[in-house]
């Protein structure tokens, strides 16, 4: 077996080795990276040691043509910031790979969880005791992609996971020299958590199943008696090319969770699958399908209540609000429910999010970590009072003020619709004063600026502007085999602020109404997420 966890850095004129899952920001002078990979020193090249990679400069551990066999745990683990595996296979394994990684590629591997060889044990024990897994998805914050691999014999054979392959020689089973243990799948996800939960982290290419078993599981640690939590709802995968979610073309696996709500239930085309349980949907059915993330806060109150809503330690999570997808298809739905940890990642491209807190419309909402595609509408709605006065704002990290010409903030303009909106830069909102629904476009923006003030001020970047400077882009990516994940910056936000006669200090108190929001022309009826189809049809 192979762990990568150490940090190998410079600490003035001496270079250290701290082995183990080593991370230490800027701690006493010495900062290991935090689990990146630099290709410069960093003492030299800034004369201080205790500064970051920047993105031009970060670097990929590179680990090609290794085998690893008979191990009843993980065959490569990866803490140690990103990597590539070229070429990797694994036999007789626990699972194949585990990694906590921010740009993590897996190229050209095969898995085979179980080769029908015996397994020889110590006393007491046997192989139906060690997992057949394949690759388990992990955390927060990550970017995975696998392409041109291979599964095989992975995941547990039981007549309740024959959904996709009832061979009587397909995964392992309980047998003591060459099964697996019943939990076994070649793919999980972890679903334990309510503080570190997925936002748009993993993408496969040409994955092919050989033989294999139960293909897909939630995993909660603490047992399906738990319960579902956020990352359980919010788990979701880009299958790029179909190959795994078997319709051949580009398609999303997301959470099945009914707890969930209608939230991932696009169109009447999904697939269910059972076994996780996901929902299997095309982003070809409609016009500009995507994923996006945003985490939203607006009552410290309620964020910083550390009696809630933890890691995998079985603490009540309450939930306090809802989001759900416009129009009349989803009106008797709730929607995702809505936690302390208010993380939201979704369908984009559709008719937009409606957002909607128990406690009322917020008088303030800062939206991080925000993730959407350019070319995928992220529209977000939310119902104030009437007579409420709306500002909004977007802004650029901090440090944005020692760019010399860069627009580091912008307060959008309103406009009369929201079509006006969504074909906008992403500066607009729309405030029906009739109703009190605000509606903006929310975009990912550069991190450290918004646009240039000797051009055309404020952009909105696609995945090929350049940075500020002419190099690199202006959107961070993790881009590998073809394939694009955005990657949320730390530093730039968007900022709702509202001014209402009636408020308690955080929420405006004063009444809302109910909206039902049509979003089909007359004769038209809304069959997805995104689609309204003539009723006659």
């Amino acid at each position: 077996a192979l762990y990568f966890g150490g940090a190998l850095y410079y600490s003035g004129d001496t270079l250290e080795y701290k082995p183990g899952r080593s991370q230490t920001f800027n701690s006493n002078g010495v900062n290991d990276h935090g689990r990146s990979p630099c290709s410069e020193n960093l003492c030299t090249y800034y004369g201080d040691c205790t500064k970051f990679c920047i993105r031009s400069h970060q670097a990929w551990v590179q680990i090609k043509q290794t085998k690893v066999f008979l191990v009843p745990s993980v065959g490569l683990g990866s803490w140690s910031g990103r990597a590539e595996i070229i070429g990797f296979e694994a036999h007789d394994v626990g699972l194949s790979i585990e990694a906590l990684e921010e740009g993590f590629f897996i190229n050209d591997t095969l898995v085979s969880c179980r080769s029908g060889e015996p397994w020889i044990m110590p006393s007491g024990t046997d192989a139906s005791r060690v997992p057949g897994d394949g690759f388990g998805w992990y955390d927060t914050n990550q970017e995975h992609i696998i392409s041109h691999s291979a599964f095989r014999n992975c995941g547990y054979r039981s007549a309740d996971y024959d959904q996709y392959d009832s061979s009587p020689t397909r995964g392992c089973d309980s047998n003591p020299d060459t099964g697996c243990r019943s939990s076994s799948s070649v793919f999980t996800m972890l679903s334990h958590s309510d503080a570190f939960n997925p936002e748009v982290m993993q993408a496969t290419k040409d994955i092919q199943f050989d033989d294999c078993g139960r293909r897909f599981r939630l995993k909660n640690f603490n047992g399906d008696a738990d319960g579902s939590r956020i990352s359980g709802r919010l788990q979701n995968w880009v299958d790029t090319d179909g190959s795994v979610t078997g319709f051949n073309e580009p398609s999303v696996l997301a959470s099945g969770q009914p707890e969930a709500g209608m939230w991932w239930e696009v169109d009447d085309d999904m697939f269910e699958d059972h076994e996780a349980p996901l929902k299997f949907w095309k982003l070809g059915n409609g016009p500009e399908r995507g994923l996006g993330h945003f985490r939203v806060e607006f009552d410290q109150s309620v964020h910083t209540d550390s009696s809630q809503c933890g890691n995998g330690n079985l603490a009540d999570c309450d939930t306090i609000g809802y989001v759900k997808h416009m129009g009349s298809r989803y009106n008797s739905d709730n929607g995702l429910p809505i936690k302390s940890k208010a993380d939201v990642v979704g369908p984009t491209g559709g008719f937009g999010w409606l957002f909607e807190l128990f406690a009322g419309a917020p008088l303030n909402m800062k939206f991080i970590d925000i993730e959407a595609h350019p070319d995928s509408p992220m529209m977000f709605s939310i119902v104030y009072p009437t007579d409420a006065d709306i500002t909004v704002t977007a802004n650029a990290a901090s440090w944005c003020s020692y760019t010399q010409g860069a627009v580091c903030s912008e307060v959008f303009q309103e406009v009369s619709s929201i079509t006006e909106v969504r074909e906008s830069l992403g500066n607009t909102y729309h405030f029906d004063s009739s109703t009190g629904l605000l509606t903006v476009r929310i975009i990912q923006t550069p991190q450290a600026w918004l646009g240039k003030e000797a051009e055309s001020g404020f952009i909105k970047p696609n995945y090929y502007t350049p940075g500020y400077w002419g190099s690199g882009y202006a959107l961070s990516r993790f881009e590998r085999s073809g394939i694009i994940l955005p990657k949320l910056e730390y530093g730039p936000w968007l900022e709702i602020s509202a001014s209402c006669p009636q408020n308690d200090g955080t929420y405006c108190t004063g009444s809302r109404q109910a909206v039902p929001v049509d979003v089909c022309q007359a004769g038209y009826a809304q069959t997805a997420y995104d689609t309204c189809c003539d009723g006659s049809d």
